[in-house]
């Protein structure tokens, strides 16, 4: 089994989040556990690259999910 994770940049500004469509990214993972702490890791460093002043006015944050695929034998 091999896991992708999949991050979402989302704003709790208003009375509901909100969250944009998710980004893969390319990296496969063969454990969850490697997954989700990769998950972590690059959610930090994608805030990091954000404008702070947007961050605090928006309220934005990144939510993730490592996703189960299938991996196909040939």
């Amino acid at each position: 089994m091999k896991y992708i994770v999949i991050l979402y940049l989302c704003t709790f500004n208003g009375p509901q989040p909100e969250c944009l469509l998710g980004q893969v990214q390319k990296e496969e993972f063969n454990t969850y556990s490697e997954c989700i702490l990769e998950g972590y890791s690059l959610s930090r460093k994608a805030l990091s690259e954000l404008n702070h002043e947007e961050i605090n006015q928006l309220k934005l944050a990144i939510r993730f999910h490592c996703k189960e695929i299938i991996v196909e034998k040939i």
